[in-house]
């Protein structure tokens, strides 16, 4: 049964970073970073709301052609939950966590802004909506790991779900 899977996270887990090696690996799942619709200048709350539905649509119709979805972005499986969409396909959130020091690390190494870096909020409120989902889930931490190696961990956890 096809699937959307959401890979989520804060800043500095990678995300992005692992799109091109699961496309090379599932060259029959649609993958997309979920800011490639564009993001406004400040992002309002709402734009993510209409994101996160403008993926689900695409998912479910890629699962009428028998092909499961993956978004990764930052995602909330409270948002997801808003929208009606999410009953008509199967949803799997996948969080990658990071401790703080390692995610400050990676993130001044991109040169990102101090505030980013300093912000917490989304770290600690993707790990509290994550606890509480009623969707499937997995969490992999990243701290120690290469974007490889993070790839390799997903990859293999996406492998056992299609089945």
């Amino acid at each position: 049964m096809p699937k959307l899977y959401f890979i989520t996270g804060a800043e500095g887990v990678g995300k992005s970073s692992i799109i091109p090696l699961l496309k090379k690996q599932f060259p029959k799942i649609e993958i997309h970073d979920f800011d490639e619709v564009g993001v406004p200048e400040n992002p309002a709350l709402q734009w993510r709301y209409n994101t996160t539905l403008h993926w689900l649509e695409i998912a479910i119709e890629n699962q009428k052609r028998a092909q499961s979805t993956i978004i990764a972005g930052l995602s909330f499986p409270n948002e997801v939950s808003k929208f009606k969409e999410y009953k008509k396909i199967k949803i799997v959130f996948c969080l990658l966590d990071v401790h703080k020091k390692e995610r400050e690390n990676r993130l001044q190494k991109r040169n990102a802004p101090k505030e980013l870096i300093n912000d917490l909020y989304q770290l600690h409120l993707l790990r509290k909506k994550l606890k509480i989902t009623k969707f499937e889930k997995k969490i992999i931490n990243t701290t120690n790991m290469s974007i490889k190696q993070t790839a390799e961990k997903i990859i293999n956890w996406i492998k056992v779900k299609e089945k």
